[in-house]
């Protein structure tokens, strides 16, 4: 399967093309991203969207994106994906505000953003936890299991993309087991390395 974003309409492409300019013009000021821009393509669409063949996205399915910083994967994800609800998660109000304006001048009405630390956020009236949690390196894989136990509902799915030097060694599964997660496994897509687990049922 083409892992790339050319197998996508013109207005797909126009969209993610559009995002990285938007990203780039606010880089250095705001400290979005330290990927070059000629590689920009394929670590921030391309890698983003590794997502993509490696489940189903249903309509209307909650999906977060923890630790957002400038928008990857949950942006691309969204773009490609329209028919997710996708929050994206990023306590820096700097950036948060970026993708405010990110998301309105992409016209992505399905996005929303949350200017919260993730804790407090699922601790919230109100917070509807998610169907599908995804992140890219946002924090060390042990921790993003902690908080992962708190954002997903039963049964939700965690899809993360993850470093070379992360494995599903006894340290990992029992972080996973101490937050409720279970299937704990590395996949690739793509040149993507992800995370996949599950949320057990509450008790």
């Amino acid at each position: 399967m083409d892992r790339g974003a050319w197998s996508y309409p013109e207005a797909v492409r126009s969209s993610l093309a559009r995002y990285l300019d938007l990203l780039y013009a606010e880089s250095d000021r705001l400290n979005l991203t330290s990927v070059p821009r000629r590689q920009a393509w394929s670590r921030h669409v391309e890698e983003s969207l590794d997502l993509v063949p490696a489940r189903r996205w249903l309509l209307g399915e909650r999906v977060l994106d923890l630790g957002s910083g400038g928008g990857t994967p949950g942006i691309p994800l969204v773009i490609a994906q329209p028919q997710i609800a996708l929050g994206l998660i990023e306590r820096d109000r700097a950036k948060a505000t970026f993708l405010l304006r990110c998301c309105a001048e992409l016209g992505l009405t399905s996005a929303r953003v949350f200017s919260r630390d993730a804790i407090e956020l699922a601790r919230s009236d109100g917070f509807q936890t998610a169907d599908v949690l995804v992140s890219r390196a946002a924090v060390p894989a042990p921790r993003l299991l902690a908080l992962a136990g708190s954002l997903l509902r039963a049964g939700g799915e965690g899809l993360v993309h993850v470093g070379r030097s992360v494995s599903v060694d006894l340290d990992l599964s029992n972080a996973a087991a101490r937050a409720g997660l279970t299937e704990l496994r590395i996949e690739t897509f793509g040149s993507s390395r992800l995370l996949r687990f599950v949320r057990l049922p509450a008790g």
